[in-house]
């Protein structure tokens, strides 16, 4: 698989069932990261990869109502980072942006190798900074769900996550957030361009 095909094949599934989990994969995920592009190469980003059973159970008490679901991944990787270990300049503080570059490389690495790296919002930092032992002056960002699809459906799910599971959810047009040359000139849908050419 080629990284335009990962870029295709990435979806956030929530039906997931637990793998084998092995050190190569996690050195695969971490490596990935590691060449990802940041402000003058300070890599602000940490990841703390969650594999222990008894860990995993404790974190499953840090979701959120509604990611019951992630209780059947084999990992669960925390997305860690702080202000000061990147650039700012003026205004502009990089931290966020570098590690979510970092964030992405694993995620498409991830999906390579044939697994679900679904990241989500829905946990509570505090009691992830608890279980983990992570410092006070890191920012945790986010919690990636690592597991492989499950072609059934698992019962966790919601009839609205059930659904989405079939279909990819439907994204903006490209014309709507891409522009050309100025922010007042979107880029043409390829849909309306072969339209255009056919009339």
């Amino acid at each position: 698989m080629d990284v335009e095909e990962a870029i295709q094949n990435r979806r956030a599934y929530r039906s997931l069932k637990p793998f084998e989990l092995t050190d190569d994969l996690i050195y695969q995920l971490s490596e990935s990261a590691q060449l990802a592009p940041s402000c003058f190469n300070n890599q602000p980003w940490h990841f703390v990869f969650v594999t222990q059973p008894d860990i995993l159970k404790q974190m499953h008490e840090a979701l959120s109502k509604g990611n019951e679901w992630a209780t059947h991944a084999s990992m669960i990787i925390t997305v860690v980072c702080k202000k000061e270990d990147d650039c700012e300049i003026k205004e502009r503080e990089y931290f966020l942006f570098d590690t979510g570059l970092a964030t992405a490389h694993m995620i498409l690495s991830a999906t390579q190798s044939g697994l679900v790296c679904h990241p989500i919002a829905g946990f509570s930092p505090k009691k992830t900074r608890e279980i983990l032992k992570i410092p006070d002056e890191f920012l945790v960002i986010s919690l990636l769900i690592v597991g492989k699809k499950n072609q059934e459906i698992n019962p966790e799910l919601s009839e609205k996550q059930a659904e989405a599971e079939q279909n990819r959810p439907i994204r903006k047009k490209t014309s709507s957030f891409c522009f050309l040359n100025s922010f007042e000139i979107p880029i043409q849908e390829k849909s309306i361009e072969l339209e255009e050419t056919a009339t």
